[in-house]
Parts: structure tokens; C-alpha cells; sequence
């Protein structure tokens, strides 16, 4: 109980400390995003910052670039008039399209050879782009009071359209020669500095007569009626000088517009994205305590198993009637069941921890250690210990005793262990003895008992050839006499010639009799002519073609074998008369150190199952041949038919105490 209680405590704790990791984890993420979002936004304000200084800056350089090429401009046209003072006006257009003003100045108008009468221009010869409406068809204009003759820019609009342009004079300290530019300043800014305006808002003024800036150019114009201006966020000033004297004022404004089409809103995609890495951290952790739990409570429902299936084991292993043998890699024994304590007959107290050498008999040790080494080595889970040789084991008293075993071998973190089964088999081997010596017996007997019956059929024979043929010929010579006594008495005489012909008949039965247990030839002229006999015989009486074939010449075979061959060709052919249906019967032997008989027929062959094992036909020639150490062998090949192969040695012979026949 107290042990339950303990472990309930671990698991709490366990738990309670999974909580504040997680809400720790979560702050941290948390913070990290928060941080990330932070430095990710300062950056990128930074950037935004820098690029719009940028933009400006770039803008009132093109601009100042701009002023620049019309002061440039009208400071060559007066080294030009300075050379040639009253061009007409060929010459001035030719003048201006060799310059390529309309390339060089941006937003050009007019560009004209004048003359300055106290604040009064008067327009000589001009190039006009488009049509002048600053000066007017009167061709003079009224010059702002106090306006320098070094050279200034000042404004006008166009008197029917209220359009703004830029005039920029020239050097006028000689009143008789100078010249101007009318430019349009919608179409210079555009040109010069449009593309970097498409975001950015320009205010360009001007200071009119009271010095007090005046605006000539606003980026919004024309916007509709009472829309308001986009807020300013970011705003930058700057001043383009003209000669020494800065004369337009530039204002840069841009709204939060510019910051987020510029990236300002990485940050907030960062901060995104940290919130849903910060999710899916937690998730993820969150997934991996609860699959730690689970892998817990696995893994002690796995232990409980283990404990249960241990338990299982170890009652089957004290249980099993055979006796189990566990050894570690040392092979000293770890396990020793009360089957192995009977086998033995030693307690397992006494064998745990002991060598496995000491139930093994002193001459096989070594050679049993090294099998079980090899045998780790193999990597196989379990096979059969002796491949076939006897295996010996000591029990505890010193008796020795023949017995079977199978190893198997397994690991864990304990190291390896090798398991011995094995069952003493000293009651077996000795009914196996037993067996195999009631089979040498009863083998003996049947060749006793062959032996016998082919003595008493070749006694049985001799003695109806011998004594009833020569009575039955006796008997044939009275009848003969008895017949010539009588002479010409045709009352008798047919009486007589019955009697003859059924003793000629007894006499060609009693010779069948006689051959068919033992035919006269097989002991007199060997078992060739024997064979070829018969063969003659069976074709009369079934009426079955038998060919014959032997070798030219044949060594001495021995009584024994000649008898069982000769049986064995009678059994095979009586099978052929009885059930083959053949036409037609082939018989090959041959004898150099072994006798080959083969017999062959085209019957039907054998039924699809095999014989029965009671045939006692297949099972005489079987035995007849196994006696003499041969063998014998029973087909039906595909084509169809039987065949029947006899192998058996010429040096055959019979068991203890069986005399040839």
C-alpha cells in the first residue's frame, strides 16, 4: 500500500512539474516572438527611414541637375550673342535645335534672345516648343522689382489658363543682349524626377517680392474638390540654389503608405508567424508529454506483462516433463528445472551457479564448450544439439546416460543466455535395442522359415517326381501290357485308351507340380536357363509375349541369390497374370558384383494410391531381397506400365543360422 501510494505521489509531481515546463515554454516563445517583432519592426523602420531620405535626396539632386542645364543654357546662348548680336531668326532656331534644347531642358517652352529696358523684357528672336503664353503677343514682360541682373528664375502664369511656368534670365548687365527660358514646371518635374514621386507627395515654392515662399507645384494637383490631403508621417525639406542665391524650396511628404509598400509590414508578418511557431512549439511539446505519459503507462503495463508472462514462463518451465537447462555466456547455469533436478538427480540449489561442465561426461567438455561458442557465434535462434551422434550427460552420481537436446540462444540487457532442452532417453534406447533385436530375430526366422519351405518344396518335388512319376510310369507300362494282353477285344480296348490318357495326364501334372515348387534346371543348369524356362511357360499357359535377355556370361551366382531372383521373376509375373492386363512382358538381368534383375510390362500399371501395405506379393519379393542386403523397387512411369528393379549383391548372405536353400 504504501509502495501504491508513493508511486501515485511520483505521478503527480511528474505531472505538476509537465504543467509549469509548458507554461514556461509558452512564456518563452512568447517572449522571443515579442522581441523578434521588436527588432524585425525598428529594422525595417530604419530601412524605411533610410530609403526615403534616399528618395529625396535623389529627387532634389535631378532637380538641381535640371536648374543647373538652364543656367548652363543661357550662359553659352550670351558667349553665342556675345560673337553674333542680332541673329535673325533662322539662325537663333538653328542655334537651338544644334544645342537640342528640347532633349537637354525638360519642360522647355521658349527660348529667346531678348532685351532688358529697366524692368521691362522685350522678346527679339525666339524657339518656341509650344505656344508662349508668358510674354504674351505683345512679346514684352514686366520683370519682378528688385529682380538682379546676374541672373534669376522667377514665375509667371499664363493669362488665359493661370498655369504656372518658371522664367529663367539671364545675365542682364547688358541691357541690349540677354536671353531666356520659359519652362513649364508641371512638365520639368514630372520629366526629371517623375518616377520617384509615385509614392511620395513634392510642394515646390518659390519666394515672391516679399521674400515669403510661394507654391508653384503641388504632386496632388488636380485633386477633387474637398478631398482631403493624405496624412504625413514622414516629411524631408530642401532648397535649389540658382547661381548663389537658393530660390525654390522643396517639401517631401509621404504617408504609412510608403512604409508598408516599402516592408514595413514584415514586421507584423514576423510577429505572425513567431505567434504561430510559439502555437505549434506548445502544441508540439504538449504532444510529446502526453506521448511520454503514454509511453509510462506502456511501459509499465509492458513490466506488469513481463512480470505476468515471467510468471507464465516459469510455471511452464517447472511444469514441462522435460528438463530445461539455462546457462549465461560463462555457461554456468541459471535456470535448472525439477525435470533437470530428477535427471540429474541433483537439487537446483545445488546447480544454480555451477558450471555446465559438470553434467557433462569428462571426454566431451571440451568439445561441448566449443560447440555452444560456436553456436553464439551463428546468430541462429535454436537447432538440435549432436546432429544425429549420441549426446551423454552425468548425473550427480557419476552414471552416465544417453539423452537428446535442442539449444536456442537469446539476448537482452543482461547479456546472452543459451537454453538446453533435453530428455533422457536411456528407456527408449533400450526399447530401441529391444526392437532392433526382436527384428534380427524374427529377420533370422523368416529366412529360417524361407529356407525351410524352399527345402521342403524341392524335398516335396523330388519326391513327386521320384516316387509318383515312376508308379504313375509303372502304372503307364501295366496299362501298356494290359493292352496288348487283351489284343483285338474292342469292348475293353477303349476303356483302356481312357485309362492311359488320364495317367498321361496325371504324369504331365505331377511334372507342373513338380517345376512350379521347384523347378529341376534351377539347381541343375543355374538360374538363366532357369528363368528362360518359365518365361516359355508363362507364355503358353497366359498367352503373354515374354522377352528374355541376359548377359552372355554370367558369374557362379550363389544358391540363395539364383532362388530369390527366380522367386522374385515367378511373384512378378503371377502379379502380370493377375492383374497388369499386358501383352507383353521384358525381363533383363545382368551380374558383374551385384545381380540387376528388371522386369518391365505395358499393363495399366499401378492405381493411383500405392499398393497396400499388406500386398503380400511387393512385400515376399521385398523381403526376399532385403534378406541378401539388396533392394527392390516397384514404378509405373508416365508412358504407362510397371516396372519392377531387383538389385542384390553377389556376395549376399543369408542371416545367422539360415542355410541356402
Amino acid at each position: 500500500m504504501a509502495k501504491l501510494t508513493f508511486r501515485r505521489a511520483i505521478q503527480s509531481l511528474s505531472q505538476q512539474t509537465d504543467g509549469i515546463t509548458l507554461a514556461l515554454l509558452c512564456a518563452i516563445c512568447l517572449a522571443l516572438a515579442a522581441w523578434n517583432w521588436l527588432a524585425v519592426r525598428t529594422t525595417m523602420q530604419s530601412n524605411v527611414d533610410a530609403r526615403f531620405e534616399l528618395r529625396t535626396t535623389a529627387a532634389a539632386d535631378k532637380l538641381a541637375i535640371a536648374l543647373s542645364a538652364y543656367r548652363d543654357t543661357l550662359h553659352s546662348a550670351l558667349d553665342r550673342l556675345a560673337l553674333a548680336p542680332r541673329p535673325d531668326e533662322s539662325a537663333w532656331r538653328t542655334y537651338a535645335q544644334s544645342m537640342r534644347l528640347a532633349e537637354r531642358l525638360p519642360g522647355l517652352v521658349t527660348f529667346a534672345r531678348c532685351e532688358r529696358t529697366g524692368d521691362t523684357i522685350d522678346r527679339v528672336v525666339a524657339y518656341s516648343i509650344g505656344n508662349e503664353a508668358v510674354l504674351g503677343p505683345s512679346g514684352s514682360m514686366a520683370v519682378p522689382r528688385g529682380t538682379p541682373t546676374s541672373g534669376t528664375v522667377f514665375t509667371r502664369s499664363a493669362p488665359s489658363t493661370g498655369r504656372p511656368y518658371l522664367v529663367f534670365l539671364s545675365d542682364t548687365s547688358r541691357p541690349s543682349t540677354c536671353a531666356y527660358a520659359v519652362a513649364d514646371i508641371d512638365t520639368l518635374v514630372h520629366v526629371a524626377i517623375g518616377p520617384l514621386l509615385h509614392d511620395i507627395t513634392l510642394t515646390v515654392s518659390l519666394q515672391d517680392g516679399a521674400n515669403q515662399p510661394a507654391p508653384v507645384f503641388d504632386s496632388l494637383y488636380p485633386r477633387a474638390p474637398g478631398e482631403p490631403r493624405p496624412p504625413v508621417d514622414y516629411q524631408a525639406h530642401a532648397s535649389l540654389p540658382y547661381g548663389e542665391k537658393a530660390v525654390l524650396f522643396l517639401t517631401f511628404t509621404a504617408s504609412d503608405e510608403f512604409a508598408s509598400l516599402r516592408g514595413a509590414g514584415v514586421a507584423n508578418w514576423a510577429l505572425g508567424l513567431g505567434l504561430f511557431m510559439t502555437a505549434v512549439t506548445v502544441f508540439a511539446w504538449a504532444l510529446a508529454l502526453l506521448a511520454r505519459r503514454r509511453a509510462q503507462r506502456l511501459s509499465e503495463h509492458g513490466a506488469i506483462e513481463k512480470r505476468r508472462s515471467e510468471g507464465r514462463l516459469f510455471s511452464v518451465i517447472q511444469s514441462v516433463r522435460e528438463a530445461i537447462i539455462t546457462i549465461d555466456d560463462q555457461q554456468r547455469i541459471q535456470i535448472f528445472n525439477p525435470t533437470a533436478e530428477s535427471v540429474f538427480r541433483c537439487s537446483a540449489m545445488e546447480a544454480i551457479g555451477a558450471p555446465l561442465a559438470r553434467f557433462i561426461p569428462e571426454r566431451f567438455r571440451d568439445a561441448h564448450y566449443q560447440h555452444i561458442e560456436r553456436f553464439g557465434l551463428t546468430g541462429v535462434s535454436e537447432r538440435l544439439m549432436g546432429r544425429g551422434r549420441p549426446l551423454w550427460g552425468l548425473r550427480s552420481d557419476g552414471e552416465e546416460f544417453p539423452m537428446e537436446a535442442s539449444i536456442s540462444q537469446s539476448a537482452d540487457a543482461a547479456g546472452k543466455f543459451y537454453t538446453v532442452v533435453l530428455r533422457d532417453v536411456t528407456e527408449q534406447r533400450q526399447i530401441a535395442n529391444a526392437l532392433q533385436t526382436s527384428r534380427n530375430e524374427l529377420e533370422k526366422l523368416n529366412a529360417r522359415l524361407e529356407a525351410v519351405r524352399e527345402e521342403e518344396k524341392l524335398r516335396v518335388a523330388r519326391e513327386l517326381h521320384d516316387d509318383l512319376g515312376q508308379r504313375l510310369t509303372a502304372l503307364k507300362m501295366d496299362t501298356a501290357l494290359l493292352k496288348r494282353a487283351l489284343g483285338d477285344q474292342t469292348s475293353v480296348s477303349g476303356d483302356v485308351k481312357r485309362i492311359e490318357q488320364s495317367i498321361d495326364g496325371m504324369v504331365a501334372a505331377v511334372r507342373q507340380m513338380a517345376a512350379d515348387l521347384r523347378p529341376p534346371m534351377l539347381d541343375d543348369l543355374g538360374l538363366g536357363p532357369a528363368i528362360e524356362w518359365y518365361t516359355r511357360d508363362f507364355a503358353r499357359r497366359y498367352g503373354v509375349a515374354v522377352d528374355f535377355s541376359e548377359a552372355h556370361s554370367l558369374p557362379p551366382i550363389p544358391a540363395i541369390v539364383a532362388t530369390a531372383l527366380f522367386r522374385i521373376v515367378q511373384e512378378a509375373l503371377n502379379n502380370v497374370a493377375k492383374h497388369a492386363r499386358a501383352t507383353s512382358v521384358t525381363i533383363e538381368l545382368s551380374c558383374d558384383r551385384e545381380c540387376r534383375l528388371r522386369i518391365t510390362d505395358n499393363g495399366r500399371g499401378l492405381p493411383p494410391t500405392r499398393p497396400k501395405s499388406d500386398s503380400l506379393g511387393f512385400i515376399s519379393m521385398r523381403e526376399r531381397a532385403r534378406l541378401l542386403g539388396g533392394t527392390l523397387e516397384v514404378r509405373s512411369p508416365s508412358e504407362g506400365g510397371t516396372v519392377v528393379t531387383a538389385v542384390i549383391p553377389l556376395e549376399a548372405s543369408p542371416p545367422d543360422d539360415s542355410p541356402a536353400a
